[in-house]
């Protein structure tokens, strides 16, 4: 009887302890570290759930904002301007503001960014100009009608004048080939379109080609081998046709592979200096 008394108090008290040691764990200062844990591991679909749990118990402006910066991480981008949007009236209300623009210029989405920015009403006054560099930056990432000059490169530091003076050159000038011209270059010399566009060893080929197909065209008339020179003559002018057609393309190639490598070129250079916002953590 008394060993049973024994175990059942000792059953008691294990349980007893137990449950402290669970609600130890789940306790919201241990979730909050652990939330933390997970930010910093950038594990954030986790920490979004953790935060969450702890939001429903206690307001914290640093877990709000890390809250708000997982969906951001995540490229869940409305969600992350959304959170944002409720620091706006607390101590990191400057913070919250430049992430909310932030949030919503790498949505891509930048004729709605300038509306935005337009409308200055949740423009951060600590970092105006910031949110100004990322408005003159959107335009050198979509394919609207560049402001002035002076305009475009007024909110960026001296030292990137140069460059970005270069970038909005090359933005409304990209290098280019005419297509047309390309097309009377090869209608003259067959091939010269397509080394006029840079494919120096296509327009050798079309060069070759329609030279010796017109020329064994020729000859085959001369020696009264009519169908041969029929056959070759029809093979020359396809040679002939298609060479100047083909310059015209390439140069229309060589127009898009151009613009393309100057829009990755302005992209990279952006995204590389994180568009020249400040990094900011909590």
């Amino acid at each position: 009887m008394l060993k049973n008394k024994l175990f059942i108090i000792c059953f008691f008290v294990a349980l007893n302890l137990l449950a402290q040691v669970n609600n130890d764990i789940y306790s919201l200062e241990n979730r909050v570290n652990f939330a933390n844990h997970l930010y910093k591991e950038t594990d954030y679909l986790r920490a979004i759930d953790e935060y969450k749990i702890i939001l429903q118990n206690v307001e914290n402006d640093t877990i709000r904002f890390r809250f708000a910066n997982s969906f951001l991480k995540l490229n869940r981008f409305d969600e992350a301007s959304e959170n944002f949007k409720t620091l706006f009236f607390t101590s990191l209300s400057n913070e919250a503001k430049l992430f909310y623009f932030k949030s919503n210029f790498l949505k891509n989405d930048f004729k709605l960014f300038r509306k935005l920015v337009e409308n200055k009403v949740y423009l951060p006054e600590k970092f105006y100009n910031e949110v100004n560099k990322l408005n003159s930056i959107s335009y050198f990432l979509d394919n609207e009608i560049l402001p002035q000059q002076g305009i475009l490169l007024n909110p960026f530091e001296d030292s990137l004048q140069t460059k970005l003076y270069l970038f909005y050159q090359l933005k409304k000038n990209p290098p280019s080939k005419n297509p047309i011209q390309a097309a009377i270059f090869s209608s003259l010399i067959p091939g010269a379109g397509k080394i006029y566009t840079g494919e120096l060893s296509d327009g050798i080929i079309s060069f070759i080609a329609t030279t010796v197909s017109l020329y064994l065209s020729i000859n085959n008339f001369q020696n009264n081998h009519q169908f041969r020179g029929w056959v070759f003559a029809g093979i020359s002018s396809l040679f002939y046709a298609g060479n100047i057609y083909g310059s015209y393309i390439s140069a229309k190639k060589f127009n898009d592979e151009s613009k393309n490598k100057v829009q990755n070129e302005i992209e990279s250079f952006f995204k590389q200096r994180n568009y020249f916002l400040p990094q900011i953590e909590f």
